[in-house]
């Protein structure tokens, strides 16, 4: 009779770490799938933002390169004397002498 509730225990014991290893299996495919998901959310919105970034760049660029048009546009003569400046610094720079 002992033997008999003994296996009987068994049995329960098994089919309860047979039940417990199927709840963790899902567990573990449940956070999975969640981190997976909140990492998806994550790199879609770090997309975007640099999207933005670089769309605030190229429009700074432009905005930039029209103003200095503008300027060589109105003093052309400055502008050619501080290239020439700017020139004979670079190569003063650059001597090995």
């Amino acid at each position: 009779m002992a033997e008999r509730d003994l296996n009987k225990d068994v049995d329960a014991i098994k089919s309860d770490l047979d039940a417990l290893r199927k709840d963790l299996s899902s567990v573990v495919e449940t956070i999975k799938g969640t981190a997976k998901s909140r990492a998806e959310t994550e790199l879609d919105a770090l997309h975007k933002r640099l999207n933005q970034i670089a769309a605030d760049l190229q429009t700074s660029g432009r905005d930039s390169l029209r103003a200095v048009e503008g300027q060589i546009g109105e003093k052309p003569l400055v502008s050619v004397a501080v290239a020439f400046a700017v020139g004979l610094m670079i190569g003063k720079l650059f001597d090995r002498r």
